[in-house]
């Protein structure tokens, strides 16, 4: 954590429930706020329908929440667009798999979540190149299950804190990605938005 003093809170909510809700539908943030979660990402959406997810995110005391930029209709995927964000919503963070945007996050003082698809080797070697690059503050790796299999070749040991996506269907998953040096594992999967359970996988 000391090495990561900018990522610090996303860290402390993760160790006590490393479940992040994935929200692709605005109709689920309740849920996911009456299941006691902590993290959001919003993966969905409209500008027009920023607004009120973000501020009902945002009612619930010590709440993170993060948008994935690249999958927002109506915000200019440059860095005018973050900077319109940033002043006009009251963002923890972004999560996309542009370069120029997670450098645009830093600059207004978001945080910045890169998103890596590891589909092939060569396809995970060009992610941490651009990772390296642009200096996330936490990395997305994606499919989640591939984790387990390739975290013996990724330099976790100099990466930013690694969070698993896409794909996880089970608490088994989750166990799973967790002890293949994962901090927190984001999922659309509202029976897995478990605060409780969160913690009770987090303290094993």
């Amino acid at each position: 954590m000391l090495k990561h003093p900018r990522v610090s809170p996303l860290l402390e909510k993760l160790a006590r429930n490393p479940v992040i809700a994935g929200i692709r539908d605005p109709k689920t943030v309740s849920l996911a706020i009456d299941r006691g979660m902590q993290v959001f990402f919003i993966l969905g959406g409209t500008l027009l329908e920023l607004g009120s997810m973000v501020s009902a995110i945002k009612d619930v005391p010590g709440s993170l929440v993060f948008l994935h930029i690249d999958l927002i209709s109506g915000v200019g995927k440059d860095a005018a667009g973050v900077e319109y964000l940033a002043k006009t919503l009251p963002l923890d963070g972004i999560v996309t798999t542009r370069n120029h945007l997670i450098r645009a996050a830093k600059d207004v003082g978001l945080l910045a979540v890169q998103r890596l698809f590891a589909l092939d080797s060569e396809g995970v070697k060009t992610g941490l190149t651009m990772m390296g690059s642009a200096k996330p503050d936490a990395v997305e790796i994606l499919p989640a299950l591939v984790l387990p299999h390739l975290a013996d070749r990724l330099p976790v040991g100099e990466m930013p804190p690694i969070i698993a996506g896409g794909l996880v269907e089970t608490w088994a998953d989750i166990d799973a990605v967790l002890q293949a040096s994962a901090v927190g594992v984001s999922t659309s999967r509202i029976e897995l938005w478990d605060g409780l359970k969160g913690r009770g996988n987090a303290e094993k």
